[in-house]
């Protein structure tokens, strides 16, 4: 679903919409590595909000979601922070 691999057989559905001749990255899905890779250069905040900021979200939605999304991993005094 990612783009990692060729699609060899079958069908690759994400909900009902169909997705075997959309690009990886048309597909509006994200991963999650099990090794955790944050850029070390970037706070907390500009970690969690770079996915956004490439699909060219407008600052103030960026800023909720990051907030929110903060709120309930209960990290809110670290957005700050470098991650380490």
């Amino acid at each position: 679903m990612a783009g990692w691999e060729e699609l060899s057989e079958g069908n690759i559905y994400i909900g009902d919409r169909l997705v075997n001749d959309v690009a990886p990255k048309d597909r509006n899905i994200s991963m999650v590595f099990q090794s955790y890779a944050l850029y070390p250069h970037m706070n907390v905040f500009d970690n969690i909000a770079f996915p956004l900021k490439i699909r060219h979200v407008n600052k103030g939605e960026i800023q909720k979601r990051v907030r929110e999304a903060a709120d309930t991993l209960e990290i809110g005094g670290l957005l700050d922070r470098k991650p380490k």
